[in-house]
């Protein structure tokens, strides 16, 4: 299977004049959507965030994922990921690529008429119908630590493994297409060590609470639920580092009608659920694997 990502990139300059960026590619002569192959050692993010970047020299700030379409390409079967990705108000002039010769900002009705292949309408409809305004919360579980049994000092102390030292590397170029604006971690070492390169690389403010933390949540098994909720009152993208045990309450309490969304999975250490809501109020959460530790 061919494995691919994209997005559908909007802009809103004034109230309900919203458009969408479409790329021409002159080897097919089409109209379509940003997108393509996932490298090795991506994740499907990723590769979105580098393909949008690469085909028209915007990085925008990525919004609920629209899920996936699969067609036939040359007998073999391709799967597009997709995202909806804000531009910035301010983008760069676009020069002309390998790829990519024209991108055009074209209302949805004239997208229609645009876009080439009818399932990328069907992508288009989809966006449509979707929430688009709203902030961030990433409920991030920290990466893989050292066994319990393992070690010999203070949990709160017990660091990340090998393969979760690699994993943290990585959550910067995962996790930087949502336009952070706070880090808010449990004050155990695992959780710490998990966002610190995000934090070295970006700058990003920190907040170390022990009200996310495990410990915090033996002595009140909903004072991190709290914390959250209150934190979603405000305006801000955020990104919440804590522990399994945690992040399912965190979710069950943001969210006013669960049966809404898809929430039954298991947090694998370096996963995520990514939270859209507006003023608390949630419209999408999409569970986000941990980055890839090698190749695809």
């Amino acid at each position: 299977m061919i494995r691919a990502a994209g997005v559908v990139l909007w802009r809103e300059l004034k109230p309900f004049e919203l458009e969408v960026a479409l790329v021409h590619r002159p080897d097919y002569d089409d109209w379509t959507f940003p997108k393509g192959k996932i490298e090795n050692g991506e994740s499907p993010i990723e590769a979105a965030y580098r393909e949008v970047f690469e085909e028209t020299g915007i990085r925008p700030i990525f919004g609920p994922y629209l899920g996936h379409v699969e067609y036939e390409v040359d007998n073999l079967k391709k799967k597009v990921q997709y995202w909806m990705a804000k531009a910035p108000i301010q983008i760069p002039e676009f020069v002309p690529n390998e790829e990519i010769d024209r991108v055009e900002w074209v209302n949805l009705k004239q997208a229609r008429h645009f876009l080439t292949y009818d399932i990328d309408r069907d992508v288009l409809k989809f966006f449509r119908d979707s929430s688009r305004h709203g902030n961030v919360m990433i409920l991030l579980r920290h990466a893989k630590a050292i066994k319990r049994s393992d070690w010999q000092g203070d949990d709160s102390d017990r660091p990340l493994d090998n393969e979760g030292q690699v994993i943290a590397k990585k959550i910067p170029n995962h996790l930087s297409m949502f336009g952070i604006d706070e880090i808010h971690t449990s004050d155990a070492y695992r959780c710490m060590s998990t966002i610190e390169p995000f934090f070295e690389k970006f700058g990003t403010p920190k907040v170390v609470t022990d009200q996310l933390s495990e410990y915090g949540y033996q002595k009140d098994d909903l004072i991190a639920a709290s914390y959250v909720k209150q934190l979603a009152k405000f305006g801000g993208n955020y990104l919440i580092c804590s522990h399994n045990p945690i992040l399912p309450i965190m979710v069950e309490h943001l969210v006013k009608y669960p049966e809404d969304f898809d929430l039954d999975r298991d947090l694998l250490p370096g996963d995520a659920w990514v939270v859209h809501h507006r003023g608390g109020r949630v419209f999408a959460v999409n569970h986000l694997k941990a980055p890839n530790l090698g190749t695809n």
